[in-house]
């Protein structure tokens, strides 16, 4: 374990205070992925950043600078993300925290989603997700700590027209991590998910603007999400004060879904 933020932990039955370990993070190099790395290094945490875009990540290391290590690796291919991990935890340890981000959307009607579009959006969002925990909660296992943050979207729980794919894939992400929790939670491993509203990266940026006004006009409090409110919900669930939690979505919406 590497020194930073101080967590504590129950293993036998005693409560310990412990060294905050790796974060892994896919989706490293994206607008919420890539502040999430800036904010965790800031805060002491070493980062195995990981993405599909290698020369976007460079990029981003450059800025960076500091108890980074990168890997570049395509997470639907569940061979490469063995690799990774392995990677990953002979460089910096068993994690303390994974965080999967990556994801991608196509905006189409129904009856316009091709089948290669639908397999590829489900393996982005959702497959490769179950590949990252399929490789790290053992390891976290028999570590008897760890944190996994998985993201799901506002459309994972409400759903979308014109967006069928993304929201199946996103739903899924919730229905996993809630499968995961009851699994781990005897091992001290919590597991949760977040499920932000649309959030103003660049990418959502390009989206048609009618589709843009659409969602705004949804939301009561009348704006879009900050990359800094989605990265606040995955430094709480990484937090001592979380500790407790564990199946959960948290939702920063600005009250576009309330259940």
């Amino acid at each position: 374990m590497v020194e930073g933020l101080k967590l504590f932990a129950q293993k036998d039955g005693h409560v310990l205070e412990i060294a905050s370990g790796p974060v892994f993070v896919t989706g490293a190099a994206g607008g919420i992925g890539s502040q999430l790395v800036d904010e965790l290094l800031s805060a002491g945490h070493q980062v195995c950043a990981m993405d599909v875009n290698p020369d976007l990540l460079d990029k981003r290391c450059a800025d960076w600078g500091r108890n980074v290590y990168p890997i570049a690796f395509d997470a639907t291919d569940p061979d490469a993300t063995k690799d990774a991990v392995r990677a990953g935890v002979d460089r910096l340890g068993v994690p303390f925290g994974i965080v999967n981000i990556a994801g991608d959307n196509r905006i189409k009607p129904l009856t316009e989603i091709s089948d290669a579009e639908w397999r590829y959006l489900i393996d982005v969002n959702l497959t490769s997700t179950f590949y990252m925990c399929r490789e790290v909660l053992p390891l976290m296992a028999a570590e008897r700590v760890g944190r996994v943050i998985n993201t799901s979207s506002i459309f994972g729980l409400r759903g979308q027209a014109n967006d069928a794919a993304y929201c199946a894939a996103k739903a899924g992400v919730i229905g996993l991590t809630r499968a995961l929790a009851v699994e781990y939670a005897g091992r001290n491993i919590a597991v949760n998910s977040i499920a932000p509203v649309a959030t103003l990266t660049e990418r959502v940026a390009k989206l048609d603007p009618s589709h843009l006004d659409g969602q705004l006009q949804r939301i009561p409090m009348g704006r879009f999400s900050e990359v800094s409110d989605v990265t606040a919900a995955f430094h709480f669930l990484l937090s001592p004060g979380a500790a407790f939690f564990t199946g959960q979505v948290l939702s920063p919406n600005g009250g576009d879904w309330m259940p």
